[in-house]
């Protein structure tokens, strides 16, 4: 469900897109993003190109995407320390608005994780 949310918002920001540009660390978990995105593909035809680096050269490479306003990435899965930076530079999305529409709980979420994860400032709404 999370690459499904994370997908939908670049596909409302990107405009009848031919394919997206994923960048994560280069790890056994983005090999499964590989696979999870091949049903995006087929339910949307929309194509998925991914950008791993490894773990050592992670946060250099993609802090630096971000604060150049690059263009490589469609998406980003940004690492947790990074929230307060990244929301406060203007890096991350809102998703509030998002999931009011589509119905998503922030209840059938862990509450720790909530907290963790998505909220900036913590325990904002």
């Amino acid at each position: 469900m999370r690459l499904r949310c994370l997908v939908k918002i670049a596909v409302s920001n990107v405009a009848q897109a031919e394919d997206l540009t994923l960048c994560w660390a280069a790890w056994d978990p983005a090999n499964a993003l590989v696979e999870l995105s091949k049903d995006f593909t087929k339910e949307t035809g929309i194509g998925m190109k991914f950008e791993f680096v490894p773990w050592t050269n992670y946060a250099d490479r993609f802090l630096n995407e971000l604060n150049s306003k690059g263009k490589l990435c469609d998406l980003i899965i940004g690492d947790s320390q990074w929230i307060g930076g990244s929301a406060e530079n203007g890096h991350y999305v809102k998703l509030n608005d998002f999931f009011d529409k589509e119905k998503i709980s922030m209840d059938d979420f862990v509450p720790a994780t909530v907290v963790g994860y998505s909220e900036w400032p913590k325990n904002s709404p």
